[in-house]
């Protein structure tokens, strides 16, 4: 296939590297250093499962110039959601769709407002991995799974091809059964580990190696599926005990730190109005409280635009 990688940092890169070792066409979107370094010695990804090294790689800052593809991988920071949606647009032929493997639970609706209705997969990734420095990738953890589900919730052939398309990449691609249940699954360790995390610098296991952390982020957790219920997503009961076992059952080396943190402490922009933004408006408007995510962004609000100079 053809795939056009649509922001290819941490995530992007990951899975450009691994589906071009898999024989895919892919051409990476970047821009800055990132880009440049990509065009002059290729893309490498830095592992522990191995190193790949993907050189020569094809890579654009305009999206005009790498034509038609068969598929976007959709990997841009909530804030660059509609400028990379509209970049799409010109890489789109008729046939063409696009997997958002974005934070949140709003990715689907926000692309397909640009590109059209139809065209845009949801999906959920569990890997962790992030911009060592311009043109290497460094993937630190993760259980290397994409999920992902039609707005329909019903499996057909583009959802087979995601399968298809990961599998044979080594990693492990699943259509999931419900696109919303999917999304908010994620997205209660996800917001509450970003709000939590953000406020210590820490990650979600040392947060709870401490009682007293385990207690709030057990909280945060349970505000973000006490939202979604009452929007008629119901999650498993278990979904808060069962993130809990994933952390405590995390490696030592794996921090399970949240990508907005990694932001904070680099003093980048955040997606804290996408995020902790979200869970707070939506709290407010099902009358649902949400004491500890909406203290984190009221708190994280002043460094929403990021530190640097």
């Amino acid at each position: 296939m053809r795939i056009a990688i649509m922001g290819s940092g941490g995530i992007g890169g990951f899975l450009g590297a691994k589906l071009a070792t898999a024989g895919h066409e892919v051409i990476f979107i970047a821009r800055g250093r990132h880009l440049q370094a990509i065009k002059s010695n290729g893309l490498k990804l830095l592992s522990t499962e191995g190193d790949i090294d993907i050189h020569p790689a094809t890579a654009y800052s305009n999206s005009r110039d790498a034509g038609s593809v068969d598929l976007i991988l959709f990997c841009v920071k909530l804030y660059d959601t509609a400028a990379a949606a509209r970049a799409c647009l010109a890489m789109m032929a008729d046939d063409t769709f696009i997997l958002t493997l974005q934070n949140g639970v709003e990715s689907v609706d926000m692309i397909s407002a640009i590109v059209g209705a139809g065209k845009t997969i949801g999906g959920s990734i569990y890997v962790s991995a992030n911009i060592d420095r311009p043109g290497v990738i460094r993937h630190s953890g993760g259980t290397n799974s994409i999920h992902f589900a039609e707005t329909s919730n019903l499996p057909g052939r583009r959802t087979e091809i995601l399968e298809t398309i990961f599998n044979d990449a080594g990693l492990v691609g699943q259509c999931a059964d419900n696109l919303q249940r999917m999304l908010w699954t994620k997205f209660v360790l996800l917001c509450a580990n970003a709000s939590l995390g953000s406020l210590t610098d820490s990650g979600a296991v040392a947060l709870c190696s401490d009682p007293d952390g385990r207690a709030l982020l057990t909280g945060a957790m349970q505000e973000v599926c006490a939202v979604a219920r009452a929007m008629g997503i119901i999650l498993p009961e278990n979904t808060v005990a069962e993130l809990l076992a994933v952390i405590m059952n995390a490696a030592p080396r794996q921090d399970l730190i949240a990508s907005q943190c990694l932001d904070l402490r680099s003093g980048n922009r955040l997606e804290l109005e996408w995020i902790q933004g979200t869970l707070h408006r939506l709290g407010r408007k099902y009358h649902v409280p949400t004491p500890i995510n909406s203290t984190a962004y009221v708190a994280l609000k002043r460094f929403a635009a990021g530190t640097l100079s």
